[in-house]
C-alpha cells in the first residue's frame, strides 16, 4: 500500500458558512478540539504555538483594536492530524502542516504543492448584514474514500484510488468539525453547505453539506466530454450526441459505465448558472440544430452530465427519453 492521495494547484473540496464574527474564536476552539486544524504561527499577531500554547487562549474577539477577523486572518501556518504511510508502508498519524512533506512513495508523479491538510478563511459578507462567510477547504482529497488516481501509470481521467484506510483514520474528526461548524451557522440564522467553487465536480459525489460521505462507492465511470454553447461548438443537445457516438465506437471495458457529458464556460450562454430544471427542459426539447435524443442513441450509456459553469448537473438515461 501507497499513499495515493494528491495534493492540487487548486482546492478539490470545500465548504462556506455564514456565522457571527464573534465565533471565530469557537471555531478555532473546534479545529483544536478535533485537531483538523491548529494554529502553529501568526507572526503578525506575534503568536507562536510553542510558545504560547493553543492559539484559543491568546485570541481575544473583545481585545481593542483588534477585531476577531482580523486576529483570524492573522494565521500563517496550521496542522492537523491526518494518517498517511511513510516510506516503509507504515501507517503513521501525526500533525501535519505540509502535505507534499508526507508524500513519499505516491503512486504517481501529479502536482505535489506546498499545502497543509486543511484551510479555513473568512470574509465580510457581501450582503452587508454584519455576517461573516466562513470557507473550508482542501486542496488534497486525503480526507476522501476515493481520491484521484489520473496521475498513475494508464489511468483514466475518471479513474479513482481507494483510500478508504487513510480516511477512516481522520476523516470522522472533519466531519465532527463540519458538524459543529454547522451548529455554529445554523444558530446565526445561516448554514452550511458545499461550495461549489472550490469542490472538483469529479470527487463531489463522495460530499454532503455537512461533511465527507465515508461510504460512498467508487461509481467506475469513464466521462466522455464534448463542449457546447461557444463560437464554433455545437449546441447542447449536438455536443451529447457526439459524445454518444464516440462511446459507440470506443466503449468502456467492464466494470467502468459509459458516462457522456457536455459543458459551457460562456457566460452568455442561457444555460450558463442554470438551475437542474431548465438543464432538463432544454435536453427535452428540440435544439437549434439538433432533435431531441433518443434511446437508440443511448444506449449503453449510463448516465448524461451537464457541466454549466460552476454546477454539474447529472440525469438518468430514462429522463431524457421518457
Amino acid at each position: 500500500m501507497r499513499n495515493r492521495w494528491t495534493v492540487e494547484k487548486e482546492p478539490v473540496i470545500g465548504w462556506m458558512a455564514r456565522l457571527h464574527e464573534r465565533t471565530l474564536r469557537e471555531v478555532l476552539r473546534l479545529g483544536e478540539e478535533t485537531a483538523v486544524y491548529r494554529v502553529v504561527e501568526a507572526p503578525s499577531f506575534g503568536y507562536d504555538r510553542r510558545t504560547h500554547g493553543a492559539f484559543t487562549d491568546v485570541f481575544d474577539p473583545d481585545a481593542p483594536g483588534s477585531e476577531a477577523l482580523a486576529q483570524f486572518r492573522a494565521v500563517r501556518r496550521v496542522s492537523s492530524r491526518v494518517a498517511f504511510l511513510d516510506p516503509s508502508g507504515a501507517v503513521i498519524e501525526d500533525d501535519v502542516t505540509d502535505l507534499a512533506a508526507v508524500v513519499a512513495g505516491a503512486r504517481h508523479a501529479g502536482v505535489r504543492k506546498n499545502r497543509e491538510p486543511l484551510n479555513l478563511s473568512a470574509g465580510r459578507s457581501l450582503d452587508g448584514d454584519g455576517g461573516i462567510d466562513l470557507l473550508v477547504s482542501s486542496y488534497s482529497d486525503i480526507w476522501l474514500p476515493w481520491c484521484s488516481a489520473r496521475f498513475e501509470e494508464g489511468a483514466h481521467l475518471d479513474d479513482l484510488a481507494d483510500n478508504r484506510e487513510l480516511a477512516r483514520r481522520h476523516t470522522p474528526r472533519l466531519n465532527e468539525f463540519l458538524a459543529r461548524v454547522g451548529e455554529l451557522a445554523e444558530r446565526a440564522g445561516g448554514e452550511l453547505g458545499i461550495n461549489l467553487d472550490d469542490t472538483s465536480p469529479n470527487l463531489a459525489f463522495q460530499l454532503h453539506d455537512h461533511g465527507v460521505l465515508l461510504d460512498a462507492d467508487d461509481p467506475r465511470e469513464r466521462s466522455v466530454w464534448e463542449r457546447f454553447g461557444g463560437r464554433g461548438n455545437r449546441d447542447l443537445l449536438g455536443a451529447l450526441r457526439h459524445a454518444a457516438e464516440r462511446v459507440a465506437r470506443e466503449p468502456p471495458p467492464a466494470p467502468y459505465r459509459a458516462v457522456i457529458g457536455a459543458w459551457t464556460k460562456s457566460v452568455e450562454h442561457v444555460l450558463y448558472e442554470a438551475e437542474r430544471s431548465a438543464v432538463l427542459d432544454a435536453l427535452r426539447a428540440p435544439g437549434g440544430t439538433s432533435v431531441g435524443l433518443d434511446p437508440d442513441e443511448l444506449a449503453g450509456i449510463e448516465s448524461v452530465k451537464v457541466q454549466t459553469g460552476r454546477l454539474r448537473h447529472v440525469f438518468d438515461v430514462a429522463e431524457l427519453t421518457t
